[in-house]
């Protein structure tokens, strides 16, 4: 907060409702071993300017995506979001993160998430969305959790090592209690081994609840995914076998599916993602909002809150939160999931992106985005000792291998006032060398040249130090 109304009469009032006499009887309860025992050292008063002006400066003294060319992704992206976005969600009734409880005085907000679950819809092809997610980590831990209740039996669940790191990790974390176990896909040119998803299938299959697959994947390769949907059986229009079959969960690049098919289209069960690109900034990672989409049958399955269309006693359009068990809330040991809000204000920012863009303004940006990625792939694996990773088609990221450490070439570029692409090191050990790189419509042909000629600069530099 910038500005606490609080008076010295009404910090008096609250101690003295609490039944205390000062601010110090109020902290009472905490331990003598860990309290700082002394005044805090506090500057002298600064008068508000002073203040301002000073936190401006140590402001300007961090390195953002909006300042100067960054080429991050792995999951997060700066896209432009008009200008609107802001100023209609930052309006007073919508300023809230969660789904309301009372129908009859929210019937806006629940409508917003009405057509937020429309277009999430008929952007993956699916049936049903629920009203969003915390993220997309979130979303495919409770996408494995829907399977293992659709399916019922089954103990693994197979992972594609080309599924987000972190997302990983949350499922692992989701998962560390739980009788289902993670067998992870190996990959072959970073694309998941269909070859070893068949052999896992006909040697185990009746075990395997679910396969899950990311497309494009962490490394911004485009996968098989028919290829997957065939040997699932889940592609052949028959999707009342799912119960007798492993499901496949997709996770998907919204922005990607302005070019790429939808996962309704490929017979997926459940299609999830993360909808940061829709609207919303980096912001340091967060916070973001999970979409969750799947088919019209499991309804009676899905974790989080669906909004309904009805009609009143007058015959009156009216908007409910429905198919919401209250076992999400008494009875938690029971309940199909333990989530019970959502993330309101970032997924209302993912709607009104949407119904700004449109279908042609997806596929815009998107197409915007695979030509610079192109362009830049292009400029880079010009550059003497700098490879490609791998011969797969991608979308808009790219992983390279470089001939010295990713990350001393992260810190060199950093200090040139360039945002280089992200070590891969950080998630995988082995790849110390490669930097997966990621290009928006934000981003230029002028930056992509200058990361280019940055870029051999700092290579040859690594290189000769590495000599001497």
């Amino acid at each position: 907060m910038t500005y606490f109304p609080h008076t010295d009469q009404d910090r008096e009032e609250m101690l003295r409702v609490l039944g205390h006499e000062n601010i110090e009887d109020l902290f009472s309860w905490i331990p003598d071993n860990i309290r700082l025992g002394r005044d805090l050292e506090l500057p002298a008063k600064s008068s508000e300017p002073e203040i301002v002006e000073e936190l401006g400066a140590l402001a300007d003294r961090n390195a953002r995506m909006d300042n100067r060319p960054s080429f991050l992704g792995a999951g997060t992206y700066r896209r432009f979001i008009p200008a609107a976005v802001d100023s209609l969600s930052s309006r007073g009734e919508f300023n809230t993160a969660y789904t309301p409880y009372q129908a009859e005085v929210s019937q806006g907000t629940l409508q917003a998430v009405m057509e937020y679950q429309t277009m999430l819809c008929q952007l993956t092809g699916m049936d049903i969305s629920n009203a969003s997610m915390y993220d997309a980590g979130t979303a495919l831990a409770e996408a494995v959790l829907m399977a293992y209740a659709i399916r019922r039996k089954g103990s693994t669940v197979l992972v594609s090592e080309a599924v987000h790191p972190e997302y990983r990790r949350v499922l692992d974390t989701y998962l560390a209690d739980h009788p289902v176990g993670v067998r992870t896909i190996a990959l072959e040119n970073d694309l998941t081994s269909m070859e070893v998803i068949a052999r896992e299938l006909e040697e185990d299959g009746d075990d395997v609840l679910a396969v899950v697959l990311q497309n494009p994947n962490f490394f911004g390769l485009i996968e098989p995914m028919e290829n997957a949907g065939n040997l699932l059986g889940s592609s052949q229009g028959d999707q009342e076998s799912a119960a007798d079959r492993p499901l496949l969960i997709s996770i998907v690049d919204p922005i990607s599916l302005g070019l790429l098919k939808d996962p309704g289209a490929y017979g997926a069960d459940i299609a999830i993602g993360d909808g940061q690109q829709l609207g919303n900034p980096p912001n340091l990672g967060g916070p973001t909002f999970g979409f969750f989409t799947t088919l019209a049958k499991h309804v009676r399955k899905v974790p989080g809150r669906i909004v309904g269309e009805t009609v009143d006693s007058d015959g009156k359009r009216g908007y409910v939160l429905t198919f919401q068990t209250r076992e999400q809330h008494i009875r938690r040991e029971r309940a199909t999931s333990n989530i019970c809000t959502n993330q309101g204000l970032c997924s209302l920012r993912g709607a009104m992106y949407l119904a700004f863009l449109g279908p042609a303004g997806i596929r815009e940006v998107a197409e915007a985005s695979t030509r610079l990625a192109h362009y830049a792939h292009g400029v880079l694996t010009a550059i003497e000792g700098v490879e490609p990773v791998s011969d797969a088609a991608f979308f808009q990221e790219f992983s390279l291998a470089l001939p010295t450490s990713a990350e001393a070439v992260y810190s060199s570029l950093a200090e040139r006032g360039i945002g280089a692409g992200l070590p891969l090191g950080r998630f995988f050990p082995a790849r110390e060398k490669e930097m997966l790189f990621a290009f928006t419509e934000l981003n230029t042909k002028k930056e992509i040249d200058l990361l280019g000629q940055e870029l051999t600069r700092v290579v040859t530099e690594e290189l000769r130090e590495a000599k001497a």
